[in-house]
């Protein structure tokens, strides 16, 4: 077996143009979050001289108006559950860190 299975493209207009735009908003803010860490969150973008935080809190915006545009547009399978979880790890990873952080500091 090959792997090679038949697919094409999301038939509904309006889904595919919704994923289309939440990828790009995505790209977009994967783009800022890069420049963040490579310059700092409190730096500028060097040709514009925009903030980098200004610009990573507008595509965080985008990214939220396009997975909500989507999320309208596909019937809403939202799982809070599974985002609570998420959120509650990522705290606990924080907690980690920040316990390290200051037994490296001692």
């Amino acid at each position: 077996m090959s792997g090679i299975t038949l697919w094409k493209p999301e038939p509904d207009v309006l889904i595919h143009q919704a994923l289309g735009k939440a990828c790009e908003e995505a790209t977009e803010l994967a783009g800022i979050l890069a420049r963040c860490l490579i310059q700092g969150l409190d730096q500028s973008e060097p040709v514009t001289g925009k903030p980098n935080r200004q610009a990573l809190f507008e595509e965080i915006a985008d990214l939220d108006a396009a997975v909500q545009w989507l999320r309208e547009l596909v019937n809403d399978e939202y799982d809070g559950d599974r985002a609570d979880r998420k959120l509650n790890g990522f705290r606990r990873w924080q907690r980690m860190l920040e316990e390290d952080m200051q037994e490296a500091a001692e």
